[in-house]
């Protein structure tokens, strides 16, 4: 039985050393043998271009096969990407939202802004604080984009008269 922990290492490993080839390999031969990680970073390789050609397709159905085997917050976060890029806001909402259901903390900052935006939603303001404050909260999300959910908070912040 092979490790496919240890093969999505070796994968990343590879990827970070330049032997790109190698790298892709590793991670088909993973994703072949049920790692989400693995599928899920071959459908990254193919969505930027990182030693293959660009092609945002084959991406897109490789993200899905990972969110269908094991809901992927990354695949969720990656198709609603896909999806801002083809300027299909209704569904790039719909996947920030499923990624934030996984409890990711920079999907929950995404839909605040299309809920302050009104991209892909109803403009709303009120479930713009609820995500903003959840993303504030979220273990799930980098530090620069907890500052960026707190701004855009006290931006909400009710001014006194």
């Amino acid at each position: 039985m092979v490790d496919t922990d240890a093969l999505f290492r070796i994968a990343d490993a590879a990827e970070e050393e330049g032997r790109l080839d190698f790298a892709r390999q590793s991670f088909e031969r993973g994703a072949a043998l049920g790692s989400i990680d693995c599928l899920t970073r071959l459908a990254y390789l193919y969505d930027v271009g990182l030693g293959v050609d660009v092609d945002k397709t084959y991406a897109m159905r490789l993200y899905q096969r990972a969110w269908r085997r094991g809901r992927s917050i990354v695949a969720a976060n990656n198709i609603a990407i896909l999806y801002r890029e083809h300027g299909n806001h209704r569904a790039m909402f719909t996947w920030f939202q499923r990624a934030a259901e996984q409890g990711d903390g920079s999907a929950l900052l995404d839909m605040a802004k299309c809920y302050l935006d009104g991209l892909g939603t109803s403009r709303d303001p009120l479930a713009a604080r609820r995500c903003l404050a959840a993303a504030i909260q979220s273990s799930y999300i980098t530090e620069a984009e907890r500052e960026e959910a707190m701004a855009l908070m006290s931006g909400l912040a009710p001014r006194a008269v």
